[in-house]
């Protein structure tokens, strides 16, 4: 009898963890798997090595919309004004933005070597996308460039118009080969921004280069616009040379509710 009960109480602990374990153990629900990004490429970096001397390289991005739904980049962002990012025409002939499920695409990045300088250099765009949740990923572009040939100095240009004066800023097209490089044509992709070419002259190294001058006149529209400069020269290698341009307009300050009261009010009627 004493054995029986000394095994009951050992056997005790064993009971009570058995019947809080049961007690305890309730359904829990299984949270619902977030979808994974739909959009994928074959190369997220594509790396050129040596480009040689070349006025323009490029590179393509193939990426297929592996989701369920279909899928619309909205924006390709790259890392600088020297990147044109383009995406592959439709049937339209515009840019092809939404891509069924399965479907694939592919894009354009090309930079304008004039504008760099010599050496590697890795540059990257954003792409934005809704498939149909908000998303960005990143793909990369690498290269090394030669000496310098034919350049662009500076590469890009900016006019900050706040004060109502106009402005002018010149680039130089600079031939380091010992040819004389001629610009042949300017065309501005914006009506406020003006360019004239002016006579060919001899940098302090005794290379020649031409100047190009850029106007723009004091008042601008509000904002920030961003355009771009294509020079033509007489050079087949370098024929055509495309440079950013930013123009910020002053910001539009509202006039409160406090200053237009306080001009001539009508007579108050009881």
């Amino acid at each position: 009898m004493q054995q029986r009960l000394l095994l009951l109480i050992a056997l005790v602990p064993l009971f009570l963890s058995v019947v809080a374990a049961v007690w305890t153990a309730t359904p829990q629900a299984v949270a619902k798997a977030e979808p994974l990004p739909s959009l994928a490429f074959e190369q997220y970096l594509v790396n050129q090595g040596d480009v040689g001397v070349a006025a323009v390289v490029g590179a393509k991005y193939y990426f297929t919309n592996t989701g369920t739904e279909p899928l619309t980049i909205t924006k390709l962002d790259p890392s600088c004004g020297c990147l044109r990012p383009r995406l592959m025409p439709g049937k339209s002939g515009k840019e092809k933005k939404t891509y069924e499920p399965g479907e694939s695409g592919y894009f354009v990045v090309s930079v304008a070597t004039a504008n760099e300088v010599p050496g590697p250099h890795t540059y990257s765009v954003d792409v934005e996308y809704n498939d149909p949740q908000p998303r960005q990923t990143m793909v990369r572009f690498r290269l090394t460039l030669p000496e310098k040939k034919v350049t662009v100095d500076p590469p890009e240009l900016a006019f900050y118009q706040y004060n109502g004066q106009p402005a002018e800023r010149a680039v130089y097209v600079t031939d380091y080969r010992g040819n004389d490089i001629a610009v042949t044509d300017v065309q501005s992709s914006s009506e406020f921004v003006t360019a004239e070419v002016r006579a060919t002259e001899v940098d302090e190294y005794g290379n020649n280069r031409v100047p190009v001058v850029l106007h723009v006149p004091g008042v601008v529209p509000a904002g920030r616009a961003i355009s771009s400069l294509t020079i033509h020269t007489n050079d087949p290698e370098f024929s055509v040379i495309r440079i950013p341009i930013l123009v910020d307009g002053p910001a539009i300050t509202p006039v409160s509710a406090s200053v237009e009261a306080t001009g001539p009010q009508p007579p108050h009627t009881p």
